[in-house]
């Protein structure tokens, strides 16, 4: 496979905040960004969440588990979610395209 190169820019102190957050985990720019692109075609999507006021969103998601627990609902056990996980593996090891 053919290497391909890349130019970007931005602001210098967030590449040096960047590369010193990186350096803890053992990467570097070029890896991270190649694990992203990696992430994008393999999931198909952009691995970003976007949002003009995260603070508001997560406020909203308190409020409507709230009302779901009000309204009866006691979530889901553990056993629940593993059965899950399994059923959602094994679809995917026999090449669905769906969960």
């Amino acid at each position: 496979m053919k290497n391909a190169s890349i130019s970007i820019r931005l602001d210098s102190q967030l590449k040096e905040q960047t590369e010193n957050i990186l350096e803890q985990f053992g990467l570097n720019m070029t890896v991270v960004v190649s694990m992203l692109f990696h992430q994008i075609v393999r999931e198909q999507a952009i691995p970003l969440s976007l949002t003009l006021n995260p603070r508001t969103h997560a406020i909203q998601e308190l409020n409507d588990a709230k009302n779901d627990r009000l309204a009866g609902y006691r979530g889901r056990t553990a056993k629940n979610v593993a059965d899950d996980m399994e059923r959602i593996a094994a679809n995917i090891e026999h090449g669905a395209t769906e969960v």
